[in-house]
């Protein structure tokens, strides 16, 4: 990227932003950084920072976890994520992260976000696979099959009644 005479740099927009008090633009150029680009735990603390400002602790939550540090104060909201998103199983709380992080590998995780995932249930994968793979190699149904099987003895039971309802009639 080449810089020109008037262009700013991304991380000073963001501080100039969040000093002037315009968090909501901020969290837009943090927010665009994040969709568009690698994955970038520092990124992460910043947005996760911003949203606390503006009290979205839930996603200030899965930013600051994704950013893998752990101060006190963000400890509330980081905790709040996980419980919101791990009720279903892991595979909910991975599914939450932004697309950046599951396309990231294993070893570009901050270590404390790889310890908090494997305590979380999420299978440890090699250091070179996506996040994203571990969801398609463990599904949250557990078998591609699960799913379907209720639904398929349900339809088969109404089958059944109204085989036996017809030749009575």
């Amino acid at each position: 990227m080449t810089s020109g005479a008037g262009r700013r740099p991304r991380i000073d927009r963001v501080q100039e932003a969040v000093s002037s008090g315009q968090l909501w633009r901020a969290k837009e150029i943090l927010a665009g950084r994040i969709g568009s680009g690698p994955f970038d735990p520092e990124s992460c603390e910043q947005l996760g920072r911003v949203l606390l400002q503006m009290g979205d602790d839930l996603d200030a939550g899965r930013f600051l976890f994704l950013s893998g540090q752990r101060h006190a104060e963000y400890e509330p909201a980081i905790q709040l994520f996980l419980r919101r998103y791990s009720r279903a199983g892991w595979q909910s709380l991975v599914a939450a992260f932004p697309a950046a992080a599951r396309r990231c590998t294993w070893s570009e995780l901050p270590p404390r976000v790889r310890e908090d995932l494997v305590a979380a249930g999420v299978p440890e994968r090699s250091d070179t696979e996506p996040l994203r793979a571990t969801l398609r190699h463990h599904p949250a149904g557990g078998s591609e099959w699960g799913g379907c099987l209720v639904p398929l003895a349900i339809l088969a039971l109404i089958g059944a009644l109204i085989w036996v309802v017809m030749g009575y009639l």
